[in-house]
């Protein structure tokens, strides 16, 4: 299996799922910040399946999608949802990696 490295994985964030849940992890107070922004992936969604698809369909490549968000300034809606996904995303594999000893342990 080959895993993500994080750099300092002792010192990573962990997003709230919800605005109101952070006294429900006690416990992780210190590592948790802010919640995810789910509206903006929900009104980015097919946006993001578009350039998804485009990638896999090898009809556009991702330096090209790329420049196209950050021409101008980096506020791009797709961009900042596509940013935001990649939170969830981290969290989740974050969590995971917390949870398990043998995910821990496991020789890269």
């Amino acid at each position: 299996m080959i895993l993500p490295r994080l750099k300092a994985v002792a010192s990573q964030k962990l997003h709230l799922p919800e605005t109101d849940s952070a006294g429900n992890y006690p416990n992780l107070t210190e590592i948790l910040t802010r919640p995810i922004k789910w509206d903006l992936i929900r009104q980015q969604y097919d946006e993001m399946l578009k350039y998804t698809a485009a990638l896999r369909l090898g009809t556009a490549e991702a330096e090209a999608i790329l420049r196209r968000f950050t021409r101008g300034n980096l506020q791009h809606p797709t961009y900042q949802a596509l940013t935001e996904l990649g939170k969830v995303l981290k969290t989740i594999f974050l969590c995971r990696y917390i949870d398990s000893e043998a995910l821990r342990t496991t020789p890269y």
